[in-house]
């Protein structure tokens, strides 16, 4: 899958929180995007470590990148918002990629 594009006004004026309200805006895409992702790399067919592209409203495009020392965190917070969701299923998925990474 092609990494998903999550459009935003001006990044270079965004603070840590900020940026993670952003996200919270698109939560669902980007949580199912880091689950997809890590479980790509999983069954070995992720070819680079390009989670997301944020674009400003310039049309400039920033790479988002997860490498693999952030998995295990990354998978902890997208769990939080599927326990929230109550989307069980997927929480055994990540759980089961946690414990393939820790």
């Amino acid at each position: 899958m092609n990494a998903p594009k999550i459009y935003i006004k001006d990044p270079t004026i965004l603070t840590r929180t900020d940026f993670d309200m952003l996200l919270m805006s698109k939560y669902d895409i980007f949580y199912r995007r880091i689950v997809e992702f890590v479980l790509e790399d999983y069954e070995g067919n992720q070819e680079d470590d390009l989670l997301a592209v944020i674009i400003d409203d310039e049309g400039n495009e920033f790479a988002m990148h997860l490498p693999e020392a952030g998995y295990v965190q990354s998978l902890n917070k997208a769990s939080e918002y599927f326990l929230k969701i109550e989307e069980y299923e997927t929480c055994s998925l990540i759980k089961t990629l946690i414990k393939n990474y820790e």
